[in-house]
């Protein structure tokens, strides 16, 4: 998959960094330090409507496909393995933000279009790619929503504002 990947960008001209970290022990995964000009993202496979679509986000989050469904105004859901297109089955860990290269549309949550660059990790491989926001939206036509959500907040910080926790 990576050669298809690399293969990919060079087509399109879009400048890109690949770093990879074999390592013959699977654990623990060794921490790579992320570039400062540079957000991770993870991208994940959904059903919106009856078409499937790629939704990307900064790593830290996750995807709220409430909010996502709100947003668009239509049903947002996981999609199933046997939905997938043929290159992404059966594979583990989440695929390349390249929806172009799936066929397949994007939508970009709002966080990620602030990074100068992006960088993410093939099926959770040992590979990491790095490349220009701004070439990465030329090519892929991203729409941008609001969706990437930061988690909940522990009990005590509500602590501050007189809410009571829990």
């Amino acid at each position: 998959m990576l050669d298809l990947i690399v293969r990919y960008l060079h087509e399109a001209m879009i400048p890109f960094r690949l770093s990879s970290y074999p390592s013959v022990e699977h654990l623990p995964k060794a921490v790579q330090p992320l570039p400062k000009h540079a957000v991770m993202v993870e991208s994940q496979v959904v059903m919106i409507g009856d078409k499937l679509a790629l939704v990307c986000f900064v790593a830290s989050d996750q995807a709220d496909l409430s909010a996502l469904a709100n947003e668009l105004e239509a049903g947002v859901i996981d999609a199933t393995d046997d939905d997938l297109p043929e290159a992404l089955r059966g594979r583990g860990g989440p695929p390349p933000p390249l929806g172009q290269l799936f066929g397949l549309p994007i939508i970009v949550d709002e966080k990620v279009t602030s990074a100068p660059c992006i960088v993410f990790q093939p099926f959770g491989e040992s590979d990491y790619i790095e490349l220009p926001y701004d070439d990465f939206a030329r090519q892929e036509q991203p729409r941008v929503a609001s969706f990437g959500r930061a988690g909940e907040l522990p009990e005590h910080a509500g602590a501050s504002t007189g809410v009571p926790a829990g």
